[in-house]
């Protein structure tokens, strides 16, 4: 009899015990609550990795569970007891989620281009269904997901909605297999439940100190990526005017002095012929561009790229962003660009006279150049410029033209000798 009443008295402990672990309860944040239904274990980031419930519910590694959830900005997830369905409640706060404030203080338009926007589908092996619901007043987006992916079946199910300036979203993912009416009525059921412990009113748009700042920091530095060029080149040209008005004063001097081009001073120290040929015209092209004005290219790559990563890493206006954009695409379009046009010039200088070959003579005072052009008789300080590059010493009588000298082009005199003689001619250390 003893035993009868003990096993009775078991039997009705654990009747009474069945409805308080399976009855429906209420999850509740600061934000807003919700209703968890019957035989439905809730897990939070704060659940200790030893309750009891993960086991019941089936989830063998607590450990990775609280780690999505922290990745995801998950507050809870919520799990069927046949461990079947598995339901992850996202809150999130952003800028544009600030931006937007409330969906039901958005027009219908509006409206309209926010779900437009979200979730779009890139391949035709991807279906996405997408509306609003309203849940007493408040638009919740309803956004499901099926199709294959990576020959792989991919399937999801979302409600969300942004309130107070946070997004609140509830996702089942399927994976492979579709969701079920039944656990869409589930999520439904939940979502429809959802109460916020108070809407509050789209606060005025206001300028903040930190926004005035970075907006006007980058259109300085957009300032400088245009005003610089503009600025330097209007500069260069003036300089180099300036200089070439020099130099004609100084051969016209040169002139009433020696005579014409035609006079030779003295015996020939140097003779050299070198073929300008279209791959010495592009080596001189590339060294043009890129090496001797190394400088100036890479300031305005910084400006360019300072420019372009502030803009996106500060989050600027889109506009900002824009013009950076067009300002990166613009200067790197004219530097790729930049051996090619000098070569079409250069080739055009050469092909002016009777020989694509370069044949020069060197004397004490001065230096003949035919071949590429007509005979001329130069002095030395017409030479701007002397660069050595490969095998050939850059002759420059203007900011981009020079005459190319061929290391193994020399008949008469040496290379080393010569390199030492244009330098101390010139004045110009290379």
């Amino acid at each position: 009899m003893k035993h009868r009443w003990t096993a009775a008295l078991l039997a009705l402990a654990l009747v009474l015990a069945l409805p308080f672990s399976a009855a429906a309860e209420t999850f509740s944040t600061e934000d807003f609550t919700m209703e968890i239904p019957e035989g439905t274990y809730v897990f939070t980031p704060t659940t200790s990795t030893e309750d009891p419930n993960w086991a019941m519910a089936g989830v063998a590694n607590p450990d990775n569970e609280l780690s999505t959830l922290a990745e995801m900005n998950g507050v809870a997830e919520l799990v069927t007891e046949d461990g079947e369905t598995t339901i992850l409640v996202q809150q999130q706060e952003s800028d544009q989620t600030q931006a937007y404030f409330n969906l039901r203080y958005l027009t219908e338009e509006q409206q309209a281009d926010f779900l437009d926007a979200i979730m779009q589908s890139q391949t035709d092996e991807i279906t996405v269904d997408k509306y609003y619901l309203d849940v007493d007043g408040q638009p919740f987006y309803r956004i499901r997901i099926d199709g294959t992916y990576q020959e792989t079946g991919y399937h999801e199910l979302i409600y969300g909605t942004i309130v107070n300036g946070f997004t609140l979203a509830f996702n089942i993912y399927g994976g492979e297999e579709s969701v079920t009416q039944e656990q869409e009525d589930l999520l439904l059921g939940i979502v429809e439940s959802v109460q916020f412990s108070e809407i509050l009113p789209k606060p005025e748009t206001t300028v903040d100190t930190s926004d005035i700042v970075t907006t006007i920091s980058l259109l300085v530095l957009l300032v400088l990526v245009i005003l610089i060029p503009a600025v330097y080149f209007p500069i260069k040209s003036k300089r180099d005017k300036k200089l070439k008005a020099r130099l004609a004063d100084q051969l016209t001097a040169y002139h009433k002095e020696h005579g014409d081009n035609e006079t030779i001073l003295g015996d020939m120290l140097f003779a050299n012929s070198t073929d300008c040929t279209k791959e010495a015209i592009h080596t001189f092209a590339l060294y043009q561009s890129y090496i001797k004005n190394m400088g100036s290219l890479v300031i305005g790559a910084f400006l360019c790229l300072a420019t372009l990563i502030c803009s996106f890493a500060l989050d600027a206006d889109w506009w900002i962003k824009l013009l950076a954009v067009g300002i990166v695409v613009y200067y790197g379009y004219k530097i790729f660009n930049m051996p090619h046009t000098l070569e079409k010039v250069q080739r055009k200088v050469f092909d002016r006279g009777v020989s694509s070959t370069a044949h020069y003579a060197f004397y004490d005072e001065a230096f003949r150049v035919s071949g590429v052009q007509s005979a001329s008789m130069f002095p030395y300080f017409q030479i701007t410029d002397v660069r050595r590059h490969s095998h050939y010493l850059y002759l420059y009588y203007g900011p981009d033209n020079a005459y190319l000298v061929d290391q193994f082009g020399f008949s008469v005199g040496e290379w080393e000798d010569f390199v030492k003689f244009i330098s101390q001619k010139t004045g110009k250390k290379l």
